[in-house]
């Protein structure tokens, strides 16, 4: 088993399959929209006051390691309770939590790996400014990690769009119309046996579906470091031979 600060991927996003339920809904963002791929606030599913809950009823029982949300309005101070059932027994449960929201997003980890058939989650932000809370991505499923870490050489960056007017003293107006992060993951010590869960991985990002990747699944500051979006894959190669090691190179981008 990888050690817990080895990065993880999930890309079997149970949700997409569950039949939903929550609380008020505005018409034109409802609940469906978290079965979409896309970030924007346009087509999240949004909820009026400063209170959500979320219930997803799976279609059969599946292996879970953590549940997610991304790219919500949530305040730092925003608190949680989470209840994972397999049928009518609890497997989980972690109640009046503080989410620990950075950026918009934060991940639950579950100590293991549970089956379940139900995932309940309420949501307080009595801090929220907004009157509303907004939700365009979540994420449940399992965690994959490989036995060894990816190499220190990835790196992270921001790409930010910019329309610019000149005036013609040179005086410069930018708006800003979004950002997006990326992370550059190049792995460098993979096992000949992981192979065929890193294609399915490629193969699940190529239909659109997004994938989360946490660098460190057991660092602090994994709600701010991870990333939920695209993934573009690169060479699978061979570094060290005919020896057990394999080398790959992939890139998340954050969907919006």
């Amino acid at each position: 088993m990888a050690e817990a600060w080895t990065c993880a991927f999930g890309a079997e996003n149970a949700l997409m399959e569950a039949r939903l339920e929550g609380n008020a809904q505005v018409a034109e963002l409802p609940l469906i929209n978290l079965q979409n791929d896309q970030g924007a606030p346009s087509t999240a599913w949004r909820v009026p006051g400063k209170e959500a809950y979320l219930i997803a009823h799976l279609p059969r029982p599946i292996l879970c390691r953590g549940f997610s949300f991304h790219r919500t309005n949530l305040s730092a101070g925003a608190r949680y309770s989470l209840v994972a059932r397999n049928g009518a027994g609890v497997v989980y449960a972690s109640g009046g939590q503080q989410t620990q929201t950075v950026s918009g997003q934060f991940l639950v980890v579950f100590p293991n790996d549970q089956t379940i058939t139900q995932l309940d989650i309420s949501i307080s932000d009595q801090g929220n400014p907004d009157g509303f809370l907004s939700f365009p991505l979540a994420y449940l499923g399992p965690l994959w990690q490989p036995e060894r870490n990816m190499s220190w050489q990835g790196n992270e960056s921001q790409q930010a769009t910019i329309d610019e007017a000149t005036s013609l003293s040179g005086v410069e107006y930018p708006t800003l119309r979004y950002r997006q992060r990326a992370i550059a993951i190049d792995h460098q010590s993979l096992g000949i046996a992981e192979l065929p869960k890193i294609r399915s991985i490629e193969n699940t990002a190529a239909t659109g579906r997004n994938i989360l990747f946490v660098p460190d699944l057991s660092a602090a500051d994994r709600n701010s470091a991870m990333i939920f979006g695209r993934l573009t894959p690169g060479d699978i190669t061979c570094p060290a031979g005919a020896a057990d090691r394999r080398a790959t190179t992939m890139t998340v981008k954050e969907r919006l």
